[in-house]
């Protein structure tokens, strides 16, 4: 995905910027406790699995998945991670995800994560179409997408395979208003 600002992060205490290779271990420490990781698709085995986040920029194309760092505005320790994934700018459409370490849970800090990326995606990159899928299971991610306008368009059977079984997710899409 290409863009020539950074997304504002609207929730105080924090900010949005580059994912970068110290944030790394922290991440995987967190995607892999069993609260995050039981609701989500994530099944990585060690931090090497995630070091192809981290940003590159001289690697970025039209079609680049593109994960931000949430972090805290005074100690820069990651909070979570959001961005967009499944880009097609043929179809100006990208699937969001986000994850948070459970330490910044309850907060609103999903939901504001989330706010930011749409009007970002919708306005800064063109993105007309936002999706996102989820697990029925994940209740709060749900509660997320809801809470920011986002439509949910109906259930995909045996979808993508969670550590093993396929599993269903629901699908979600949020539009831009023309």
């Amino acid at each position: 995905m290409l863009f020539a600002e950074m997304p504002v992060l609207d929730y105080p205490q924090t900010i949005l910027r580059p994912l970068r290779q110290d944030d790394i271990e922290p991440w995987f420490d967190y995607l892999t406790q069993e609260a995050v990781y039981q609701h989500t698709s994530w099944n990585v085995q060690s931090p090497a699995a995630l070091e192809h986040y981290a940003w590159q920029t001289e690697r970025f194309t039209d079609s680049s998945a593109l994960r931000f760092a949430i972090a805290d505005r005074d100690t820069d320790r990651l909070l979570g991670t959001a961005g967009f994934h499944t880009v097609t700018p043929v179809n100006a459409s990208a699937e969001l995800a986000y994850d948070l370490s459970p330490a910044a849970w309850g907060r609103g800090l999903a939901t504001a994560a989330c706010a930011s990326l749409l009007r970002w995606g919708h306005r800064h990159v063109g993105l007309v179409r936002i999706q996102a899928t989820v697990l029925p299971t994940n209740q709060r991610s749900i509660q997320v997408l809801e809470r920011n306008g986002f439509e949910r368009e109906g259930l995909l059977r045996s979808y993508r395979k969670v550590r093993g079984p396929s599993r269903d997710f629901w699908m979600y899409s949020h539009i831009q208003e023309k």
